[in-house]
């Protein structure tokens, strides 16, 4: 993994629990302190099925919600990589590196996880395909082609 560069954060929304900026795609009010109060608990291990569609159809970062050019990188679980299906938006690589050193170490899931994981795998990739739910409540789903890079790794 390379070293985290901390993308900027700092108009998102924390979560006081932890200490931690909440992802633009977990949180339900976009995330910005302006639109959503600051004492409100997150989930971080959600994925808010609107974001997640406005991360896909207007590019946009998962974690800091800014736009992506270039390579995307997904993170998930080895089972996520292995169905080549992720939960969660794809982020910028500084953003996945930011993410996989904060919030693993939290011991809550995160990152679209239902569990507390400890063994991440990062999909580097040349584009995407969405999938939309077809049924109420189910989720959103990314779907990489154009593997560049798949890295195992343990976080936090």
């Amino acid at each position: 993994m390379r070293a985290p560069v901390a993308p900027d954060l700092s108009e998102r929304r924390h979560d006081l629990r932890h200490g931690v900026p909440v992802p633009f795609a977990s949180d339900p009010a976009a995330g910005y302190a302006a639109r959503g109060s600051a004492s409100e608990p997150a989930d971080l291990g959600a994925v808010v099925k609107a974001r997640a569609i406005q991360c896909a159809l207007s590019r946009v970062c998962g974690l800091c919600g800014l736009s992506m050019s270039g390579t995307t990188t997904f993170v998930g679980s080895p089972a996520e990589s292995d169905e080549n299906t992720f939960a969660f938006p794809p982020m910028h690589p500084a953003c996945v590196d930011f993410a996989l050193a904060t919030y693993p170490s939290l011991g809550v899931p995160v990152l679209g996880q239902p569990v507390v994981r400890d063994e991440w795998v990062v999909v580097e990739t040349g584009g995407f395909e969405l999938e939309r739910p077809d049924l109420r409540g189910a989720p959103v789903l990314f779907h990489p082609n154009s593997v560049v890079a798949t890295t195992v790794t343990t976080a936090g």
